[in-house]
């Protein structure tokens, strides 16, 4: 299931992992971390659940001759930081199976914990008066004195207590598989409209960074500095040919 271009130790690692979801507001998001942190490419995923795609390099740190697929895992030993990047979605009937071969990857590789990305439909937020961004944190997250006392500030970002994510994605599913193997897990998802997502997936990236405590994005002056990916310079394809003019 895992092909990594060499051999990592990630025992300790955090993990970052998105959901397929409203305006792929997740997966923006990783994008804006790969590519802020330029992280290394480490290897892909391959398996029946994901739907094969092939296109050209997404990140500007990448040589020009790599290609992506559907699924790809960056990392950074310095950060202790591993990142999944998902660009299709999952076939159901084979979810499930995906879930556990990766939670197992998770606990069996001693990865210290896994932040699941997500986002739902705006509609669903129905106290408008609240910040968009919340979060699902399993026991063995809050066991840790520390992420539970980030997690209670309440400022930025309150507990989902609704159960189902709407529009979410396996989100809680795949913490479902990682809380039975004790693996410390957070989903951290904010309400979204479709369209440009683009504003969206920089603030899910900054507040990821801000609720799980670690240095997952550079900080100069007191602002957090990201870098936009090429790859959204086509996200809404190529301009209209002049020859139809």
């Amino acid at each position: 299931m895992f092909s990594f271009k060499r051999e990592f130790d990630f025992t300790g690692y955090s993990f970052i992992v998105p959901s397929v979801s409203v305006g792929n507001v997740p997966q923006l998001a990783v994008d804006v971390v790969i590519e802020t942190l330029q992280l290394e490419p480490a290897g892909q995923v391959w398996h029946p659940a994901l739907i094969p795609i092939v296109g050209p390099a997404a990140f500007e740190h990448e040589p020009s001759t790599s290609i992506t697929t559907s699924a790809e895992l960056y990392a950074s030993e310095e950060r202790k930081l591993l990142v999944l990047q998902i660009r299709a979605p999952l076939v159901g009937a084979l979810q499930k199976q995906f879930f556990e071969l990766l939670a197992d990857f998770v606990r069996d590789r001693k990865l210290a914990r896994v932040f699941i990305l997500s986002s739902s439909f705006a509609h669903e937020k129905f106290d408008i008066r609240t910040v968009p961004f919340r979060y699902v944190a399993n026991e063995p997250y809050n066991q840790s004195a520390e992420a539970a006392a980030r997690l209670g500030e309440g400022q930025r970002w309150i507990m989902h207590a609704g159960g189902v994510i709407h529009g979410g994605g396996y989100a809680l599913k795949l913490q479902e598989a990682l809380t039975a193997r004790g693996v410390a897990t957070l989903v951290f998802f904010m309400y979204v409209s479709e369209g440009d997502n683009t504003a969206e997936g920089l603030m899910l990236a900054r507040m990821l960074h801000a609720v799980s405590g670690e240095q997952l994005l550079p900080v100069t002056a007191d602002q957090v500095d990201v870098r936009v990916p090429k790859s959204w310079k086509h996200l809404f394809g190529s301009g209209h040919p002049r020859a139809l003019y």
